[in-house]
């Protein structure tokens, strides 16, 4: 539990001292950090469904069979999917920042553009996805060693 909390504040931290460079963005410049961004949660996400596969793939395996029923089984295949699922959201994030007006802004809270809060949140996000991929692929790579 205390290392979700740590994660959380890595990246809460990332993400304030961001908050100074990311509305003087330009749109080239955010084009130029969101595609490779996208990308890249794109592959990680990828890795991760290969893991998954190959877990499910494995299943006559007795470390399989046998973890499966002391319940550690299912424990890492809910991390990797929720670790799918943060890297997806990133990627998704990121490719709507691509397309999204950079004079687009929200009135109410001082002209602040849309594109700059969704960065924020795909800033947040992928340090998450990327704290929750390292994790678990630890994880991972212990339990694939006995495979």
């Amino acid at each position: 539990m205390w290392k979700k909390n740590v994660n959380i504040l890595i990246c809460s931290v990332v993400t304030y001292f961001s908050w100074n460079i990311v509305p003087s963005l330009s749109e080239s410049q955010i084009q130029a950090i969101a595609s490779p961004v996208s990308t890249v949660a794109g592959i990680l996400f990828g890795f991760v469904m290969a893991s998954v596969t190959l877990i499910i793939s494995a299943k006559d395996n007795t470390l399989v069979r046998n973890t499966q029923l002391t319940g550690y089984l299912p424990k890492l295949l809910y991390k990797l999917h929720c670790t799918m699922g943060w890297l997806l959201f990133v990627s998704i994030i990121f490719l709507v920042c691509i397309f999204i007006p950079v004079t687009l802004k929200i009135q109410t809270l001082n002209d602040i553009k849309v594109v700059s809060i969704l960065i924020e949140i795909g800033i947040f996000s992928f340090t998450m996805s990327l704290c929750s991929f390292f994790a678990v692929w630890r994880e991972f790579s212990h339990f694939s060693r006995s495979l």
